[in-house]
């Protein structure tokens, strides 16, 4: 810190403040706790071993859980997490919701499917009657026309005496 008797000269106050980078690396560090950071120690047992050469604290592995009886957590977390996917599957594979309900009296029954039924027999009925009032007059049309298309017919008689006279003056 500079002190000075009075206000610190301009040319001090017109400069930037520049901070070299070793103290800016140093400004950065902050002393880590360490103190929180202790071993629980308590109920737990302990022995020395050599690693490397060197005398080594090691706790002492204490079996909680059988085998079989982690592979049948693992199996029931396995089965969980299957049924949590089907689950998300049929969530996803619903139908969007309908935004706007139709009303009640959209489209009532007059009578129902039955009656509906007889409705469509009654017009598909006149219509097959329909057809074969069609059918029948074609065919008498048809015979009309063959009975007169077999008639001999003789011309001279049908267009005249003169039709014929007319013919050979020309």
């Amino acid at each position: 810190q500079v002190c000075w008797p009075h206000a610190p000269p301009p040319s001090y106050r017109a400069r930037a403040r520049v901070v070299p980078r070793r103290c800016r690396q140093l400004a950065a560090m902050v002393k880590r706790k360490r103190h929180s950071k202790k071993v629980d120690m308590s109920g737990k047992e302990f022995k020395f071993e050599k690693k490397r050469g060197k005398m080594v604290l090691t706790e002492l592995q204490q079996i909680i859980k059988t085998t079989k009886e982690l592979e049948a957590e693992i199996r029931t977390l396995k089965d969980a997490k299957r049924e949590a996917t089907k689950s998300k599957g049929r969530r996803r594979r619903q139908p969007a919701p309908i935004e706007e309900r139709k009303a009640l009296d959209d489209r009532p029954l007059d009578a129902g499917t039955r009656m509906d039924r007889k409705a469509r027999l009654t017009v598909k009925a006149a219509k097959k009657e329909a057809r074969e009032a069609l059918k029948e007059r074609r065919r008498l049309l048809k015979e009309e026309k063959e009975r007169q298309g077999a008639e001999e017919v003789d011309v001279a008689k049908t267009l005249g005496s003169d039709f014929f006279a007319n013919a050979d003056e020309a």
